[in-house]
C-alpha cells in the first residue's frame, strides 16, 4: 500500500504551508495508479487527468498528428512530477498532449477538482505548478530544437547517451522503433544509421537490445564537429545529459 501522505509532503514544498484541509483535500483526491508497458495514460480527447507523479516506470509524452506521425515532448521518469496533464485547472495549458507508458508505471494521480480547489486560494500552490510547468516547457524547447538542428547521427547518439546515463548500464533494452518515436524518424533511417554505429564500433546491435561499446565515440558525435570536444574532458564522470554535454563543446 502507497503512503500517500509521505510522498505528498516530500514532493509538494507547499505542503507545510497549506491549511489541514488543503492537506486533505488533496490526500483525498490522490488516487494510485498502475500502467503496462505501451498503455495509453491519456489521449488527446480524454478528460483532464490532473497532476500526476511517477513512483516507478517511465512515461513518454507526444503530439501526433492526423497521419500518424508522433513527435516526443519530455520523459516522465520516476521521482518526476506531470502538471502539464492537468490542463484544466492551469489557465496557461491550451494545448493537448499524448501520453503512453514507456515501461510498467506505478502513479499517484491527483484528481484536478482537488487540486485546482487547493490551487484556487494558495498562492504557492500555484507558483510550484507554473514553475513545474516552465521546466517541462524547457524540455519541449529542447526537444524541438533536436529536431530542427541536429542531425540523425547526432539525435541518436543523444537518445543512447541519454539512456545510458538513465539506466546507469551500457546496455540498453530499446527497439529501433522506440528510438524512430522518440526522435519523430522513420524506422528504416534509425536502423540504417545504426548499423553505421555498429560497423563503426560505437554500438553492438541485438535483439531487442543495443549495447554501447565507445562512450567517447558518443560523445563525440554529440557535438556539432566531430572532434570539437576536448579530449581532456573525454575521461571526465559522465555528464548528467546530452544537453548538458552540448555546453562542453566548443
Amino acid at each position: 500500500m502507497i503512503e500517500k501522505k509521505g510522498i505528498l509532503a516530500k514532493i509538494f514544498p507547499f505542503w507545510e504551508k497549506i491549511s489541514e484541509d488543503d492537506r486533505s483535500e488533496l490526500l483525498q483526491g490522490t488516487f494510485e495508479k498502475k500502467f503496462k508497458k505501451r498503455d495509453p495514460v491519456k489521449s488527446s480527447n480524454s478528460a483532464c487527468l490532473g497532476a500526476m507523479y511517477c513512483i516507478s516506470g517511465r512515461l513518454r509524452a507526444y503530439l501526433s498528428s492526423d497521419d500518424g506521425k508522433e513527435v516526443t515532448l519530455y520523459y516522465v521518469n520516476s521521482g518526476d512530477i506531470c502538471i502539464l496533464t492537468a490542463n484544466c485547472v492551469i489557465p496557461p495549458i491550451s494545448f493537448e498532449i499524448e501520453i503512453e507508458a514507456e515501461e510498467d508505471t506505478i502513479l499517484l494521480q491527483i484528481a484536478p477538482t482537488a487540486f485546482g480547489k487547493v490551487q484556487s486560494h494558495n498562492v504557492e500552490v500555484e507558483n510550484f505548478a507554473l514553475r513545474i510547468i516552465a521546466e517541462r516547457f524547457s524540455d519541449v524547447i529542447w526537444s524541438l530544437e533536436q529536431f530542427h538542428s541536429f542531425s540523425i547521427p547526432q539525435r541518436i547518439a543523444m537518445y543512447l547517451y541519454d539512456e545510458m546515463n538513465r539506466t546507469k548500464s551500457m546496455i540498453l533494452s530499446v527497439t529501433h522503433e522506440q528510438i524512430a518515436k522518440a526522435l519523430a524518424s522513420a524506422r528504416e533511417v534509425i536502423s540504417r544509421q545504426l548499423k553505421d554505429f555498429e560497423e563503426d564500433g560505437i554500438v553492438e546491435l541485438g535483439r531487442g537490445k543495443i549495447e554501447i561499446m565507445d562512450k567517447d565515440a558518443l560523445k563525440k558525435l554529440i557535438c556539432f564537429e566531430p572532434h570539437s570536444l576536448p579530449q581532456d574532458r573525454m575521461c571526465e564522470p559522465e555528464v548528467g545529459n546530452s544537453r548538458d554535454l552540448q555546453g562542453m563543446c566548443l
